[in-house]
C-alpha cells in the first residue's frame, strides 16, 4: 500500500511539474511579429510631405515646415572643381 502511494504521489507530482513547466514556458516565450513598417514617408521639398499606408493605400499630405526649402541650397554646382582639366 505505501509502494502504491508513493508511485500515485510521484506520478501526480511528474503531470503537474510537467503541466507548470508548459504554463511558465508558455508565458515567458514572446509572439514573433510582424515588423516591416506600413507606412511610408516622402519629402517633397516643400512645406509638405506624402504619408503613405502601405496596407490601404491611403494617401496623405501633411504639412512639415513652414517654409519651402530652397533648392538651390541643395544642388549647388561648382565648375571649378567639376573635375575636367582645362588647358590654355
Amino acid at each position: 500500500m505505501k509502494i502504491q502511494k508513493n508511485f500515485t504521489t510521484g506520478i501526480l507530482s511528474g503531470i503537474c511539474g510537467v503541466l507548470l513547466l508548459f504554463v511558465i514556458t508558455g508565458s515567458t516565450t514572446r509572439e514573433t511579429t510582424n515588423v516591416t513598417p506600413i507606412y511610408e514617408f516622402y519629402d517633397l521639398k516643400t512645406t509638405e510631405g506624402i504619408i503613405f499606408n502601405k496596407v490601404t493605400g491611403e494617401i496623405k499630405y501633411e504639412e512639415i515646415r513652414k517654409e519651402s526649402l530652397d533648392m538651390r541650397e541643395y544642388y549647388t554646382i561648382d565648375l571649378n572643381h567639376s573635375g575636367y582639366i582645362l588647358e590654355n
